[in-house]
């Protein structure tokens, strides 16, 4: 009984390694992406998470503050609340 645990652990190792070899070899710019996915900074890839071409800078506070104030003199911010809220 022990044997059969041991062979048939050992193929599964076996099976679970090839596959991964398999993965690994037939894109080998994978490993450096999810490098790159878990890293802290700039994201250097062109493209957000969601696909978008991403910014070529990030935005200051101030850009962030005036966005704040134009969404709320035009009525954006009123309607994207109103949305959220359910009215």
């Amino acid at each position: 009984m022990k044997t059969a645990l041991i062979v048939a652990g050992g193929l599964l190792c076996t099976c679970a390694w090839h596959a991964n070899a398999q993965a690994i070899s037939a894109n080998p710019t994978t490993g450096v992406q999810a490098s790159a996915d878990n890293s802290e900074g700039p994201d250097i890839s062109g493209n957000s998470t969601s696909g978008v071409p991403a910014a070529l800078h990030a935005k200051t506070r101030e850009e962030v503050y005036q966005d704040l104030v134009r969404s709320q003199k035009n009525g954006e911010a009123a309607r994207l609340q109103d949305l959220y809220r359910g009215g």
